[in-house]
């Protein structure tokens, strides 16, 4: 019981310290250069993704919020899920007044179950964006996350961050160790049983800005001519 008052405690000190770090200087960036790690073809890619309608953006890594804000200017509903306490408190003093961004404080898994329950179900046969970015050092809840995803969505577009591009090694990727690659060995299970596209960036990563991360986008078959039809996109080869 002591030891889970303290962590109560220490967590709302976090908290309060990442409030008030946002009222001491409210132009963050924590190095990324803006939104999607300050790279313009990932901003263009989710762009041109913005044809598909989605019902509500889901985000799962929120850090300081700068691509939540991003997400945010669609005007859609943007619910985002941060696992660090001082980095929730900045971003929950960053949207405070808006009123499309909905942040959690937690497990990315949990907050999807308890999302998506309460987007409910007519809402899950609708295109939903997904940004899964809340892999860090030895946490990898990015299977569970596609698991709770394609279990209760019809028509997920689910974009990871962080993801090695295959054939371009200038995009940056997170390896964490053995059976811990971003990479497409990690995710082929999903994409065979659940019948998915792979999409990566087209263009190549000498032409992008920023920090030249890899992305992978994934939908099921149905949504495979649509994302064809995207220039800033080319399919994986199978």
């Amino acid at each position: 019981m002591l030891a889970t008052i303290k962590r109560s405690i220490t967590r709302s000190r976090l908290m309060a310290a990442g409030f008030l770090r946002y009222y001491r200087d409210a132009s963050p960036g924590g190095g990324w250069g803006g939104p999607f790690n300050g790279q313009a073809f990932r901003r263009k890619i989710f762009d041109a993704l913005l044809k598909m309608d989605f019902a509500a953006i889901l985000e799962t890594g929120t850090y300081l919020g700068t691509t939540t804000e991003y997400f945010a200017a669609t005007g859609l509903p943007v619910f985002t899920v941060e696992g660090h306490p001082k980095c929730y408190g900045f971003v929950r003093a960053r949207f405070l007044r808006s009123g499309n961004v909905s942040p959690s404080l937690g497990d990315s898994r949990f907050h999807l179950r308890r999302i998506l329950a309460g987007l409910g179900t007519e809402a899950c046969k609708k295109p939903l964006f997904f940004y899964l970015d809340a892999h860090w050092k030895g946490d990898l809840p990015l299977a569970e996350e596609l698991d709770i995803i394609l279990e209760r969505c019809a028509r997920p577009v689910i974009m990871i961050d962080d993801f090695e591009v295959a054939g371009d090694a200038g995009y940056g990727y997170d390896k964490y160790g053995k059976g811990k690659k971003l990479e497409r060995e990690y995710i082929e299970p999903f994409i065979v049983r659940d019948d998915l596209s792979l999409f990566y960036p087209a263009a190549p990563s000498s032409e992008e800005t920023g920090k030249k991360r890899g992305c992978a986008i994934l939908v099921r078959q149905a949504a495979r001519e649509q994302l064809m039809s995207i220039a800033e996109l080319r399919p994986a080869v199978t």
